[in-house]
């Protein structure tokens, strides 16, 4: 991934989008602790609540990848259904941690 391009796709500074990418990890992080918690206690709505969180964040930052699991993970869930989300949970933060990776060789 190249940041700079995603920061100029966005009409960013670098400095800006590195700013908000630290907001969006934050963020992401507790999402995914209460998306996994959600799915554990058999939580849907939770569930939904979270990955539509995810889902929002990662298509306002042009992460096509990411706002593609969650997207598909949200409907699941707000169908009220959690069967097969722990493994799109899995893809999404492996995915994720390719994508930070990724960010931090940019940087």
């Amino acid at each position: 991934m190249q940041t700079e391009i995603l920061a100029e796709e966005l009409g960013l500074t670098l400095d800006e989008f590195r700013e908000i990418l630290d907001l969006y990890t934050e963020a992401t992080t507790c999402d995914l602790e209460a998306l996994t918690t959600a799915i554990a206690d058999g939580n849907a709505l939770m569930a939904h609540e979270r990955a539509h969180s995810l889902k929002g964040s990662s298509a306002n930052l042009g992460l096509e990848e990411l706002y593609l699991i969650a997207k598909e993970i949200d409907d699941r869930a707000r169908a009220g259904s959690l069967d097969g989300l722990d493994g799109l949970v899995a893809r999404f933060k492996a995915a994720y941690e390719k994508i930070m990776e990724g960010v931090a060789r940019d940087a």
